[in-house]
């Protein structure tokens, strides 16, 4: 799966989705209105990705850091709460500001996001009170093993055998960063 991209903005849709071109190959992302606000044509952007497949579609679905990424992927696993709710959500309130309606049982505001009952939202404080807070900390502790993962990912979108991605990172000093990594296990595997 897709797991992190960088390159330059092609096109912007403000409804919610931008046009990433990476080293020529354009890619269709969704992102929400809060990571959108942040982005401009031509511009360099990195975003995090969640590759969401279905036997009828795969979407990408671009987020301005990890842990964003990581409140989207909690969202989704809330009944009745599918990838466009969880993004209709993340777009009508910030990432903090969600997280805090959801720590102080803020029913009413989680409730404001269009398609969103007052039945929704308290399912929704219920199955993630608690946890929020808990994710968005351990995301943050390993950045090192996080690029490792990014980069095992992005290998394997390549074609690239598991074994052998795993041996060739053995190898990384991964505290140089995702590109370096990548470079270098790409230089190997070839």
């Amino acid at each position: 799966m897709i797991g992190w991209l960088s390159g330059e903005i092609r096109e912007l849709d403000p409804i919610g989705s931008i046009l990433l071109d990476v080293h020529g190959v354009g890619y269709d992302i969704t992102v929400s209105l809060q990571t959108l606000s942040n982005l401009q044509i031509g511009q360099a952007a990195e975003l995090s990705i969640h590759t969401h497949v279905r036997e009828d579609q795969f979407l990408l679905f671009g987020f301005a850091s990890s842990e964003e990424r990581s409140l989207f992927r909690q969202l989704n696993k809330v009944t009745g709460i599918g990838a466009r709710m969880a993004l209709n959500l993340m777009s009508s309130m910030s990432s903090s500001e969600l997280t805090t309606a959801v720590e102080q049982s803020d029913d009413l505001a989680i409730a404001r996001t269009p398609g969103i009952g007052k039945k929704t939202a308290q399912r929704l404080i219920l199955e993630l009170q608690g946890k929020l807070q808990d994710s968005s900390n351990t995301n943050t502790h390993s950045p090192v093993k996080h690029h490792l993962q990014d980069v095992k990912s992005a290998l394997l979108n390549l074609g690239y055998k598991s074994p052998a991605i795993d041996k060739s990172l053995s190898t990384l000093d991964a505290s140089l960063g995702f590109e370096v990594c990548f470079k270098h296990a790409l230089k190997q595997l070839s």
